[in-house]
């Protein structure tokens, strides 16, 4: 597949989206308004998760490094 030269592409059409509908309700449009999209919101709402994992893994690490140093009695 290749590209005429000039030919629009998602990348460099400027013209909204007809399937997808992204940013037709208020909410949407005053949010871009001051700089806030969609995708940062939801990065946002991952962020508890993602802290939730590290935790974990501190907590697994930790656990592991306590079993190691008492089986050789350090």
């Amino acid at each position: 597949m290749s590209l005429e030269k000039g030919e629009l592409t998602m990348a460099t059409s400027k013209e909204k989206c007809d399937v997808a509908h992204y940013g037709d309700d208020c909410i949407t449009r005053g949010l871009k308004k001051v700089g806030i999209c969609r995708s940062m919101l939801i990065t946002l709402a991952l962020i508890p998760f993602a802290w939730e994992g590290v935790a974990w893994v501190a907590g697994a690490i930790n656990a592991l490094w306590g079993l190691a140093t008492n089986a050789v009695g350090v």
